[in-house]
């Protein structure tokens, strides 16, 4: 009976030591915030903005929305760690994959519910920095949205199975085929997801974001719709493709955008992104 009493303390102890609660390292709670602008105006569904892109263009934006993925802070030592999203109580968070929603539903495949913030848990300790991607996981990017959990069954937010999600949707106008939009997703998708599944893409498309600088606390990530246009002849658009871009590798008004989002495009590298940045 003693070693059973003895045995039982140790694990007891054992169970004790290995609660965060007792002082070992525990998780802390982290907001991260997002706003959308256009330039040094804050982006409101339905509003006009003016001098956009090469030509100084007006034009009236009606969404604004995107996924982010693998969000990653780094810590006092200059490691960066996954962030380990909320997923309760939530309609905008899924494994590891968040939907930033700031349209108010202002047109009609809008929706008014909104989304400005990541929330979730990471080490106890001190961040200065962020990394994440713009874009859906690989293994949840051609699911069926009539079927999948939200926010992945917003057929607005998707091409179709074997081309995926729109990373990235902004939109102007009425979302009539003469408004210019920007959507983003993969392209050069091989395979059937309804018999095989999409075995892989030629452009995955997905942005990488880092901002070195970052205080969770303090700061908010900024995606800045004129930044993501500047350079760009909004007022024009190359025969027999859509109004604006809609991530097609043929389509040449897409090149300054990508290059802004620091993506290759055709026979052009990446280059260094601008869409994103901190205040």
């Amino acid at each position: 009976m003693k070693r059973l009493t003895i045995l039982g303390v140790v694990l007891a102890l054992g169970s004790f030591g290995c609660d965060s609660s007792s002082g070992g390292t525990g998780s802390q709670a982290v907001t991260i915030q997002f706003a959308a602008k256009v330039g040094a105006d804050d982006f409101i569904c339905g509003n006009t903005y003016d001098n956009l892109g090469a030509n100084d263009t007006s034009m009236q934006v009606s969404d604004f929305r995107f996924y982010v993925q693998e969000l990653e802070l780094k810590n006092a030592d200059g490691d960066y760690v996954a962030v380990v999203l909320d997923t309760k109580e939530t309609v905008w968070q899924l494994e590891n994959v968040v939907l930033l929603d700031f349209e108010d539903g202002c047109t009609d495949l809008g929706n008014e519910p909104m989304n400005t913030v990541v929330t979730g848990t990471v080490p106890e300790g001190t961040y200065d920095g962020l990394r994440f991607k713009m874009g859906v996981p690989f293994e949840i990017n051609h699911e069926n949205p009539a079927t999948a959990p939200p926010p992945m069954n917003l057929t607005s937010m998707q091409w179709n199975w074997q081309g995926g999600y729109k990373f990235l949707r902004i939109d102007s106008g009425t979302f009539s085929m003469t408004d210019w939009r920007m959507h983003l997703g993969s392209t050069g998708c091989d395979g059937d997801p309804v018999s095989g599944g999409t075995t892989a893409c030629g452009s995955p498309n997905r942005v990488d974001v880092d901002l070195a600088a970052f205080d969770p606390a303090n700061d908010t990530v900024v995606a800045d719709f004129a930044a993501l246009v500047d350079g760009s002849d909004l007022d024009l658009n190359q025969p027999e493709t859509p109004v604006g871009c809609m991530a097609g590798p043929m389509d040449g008004d897409c090149g300054p955008l990508f290059e802004n989002l620091g993506l290759a495009f055709g026979e052009s590298p990446a280059g260094t992104q601008s869409f994103f940045s901190v205040e």
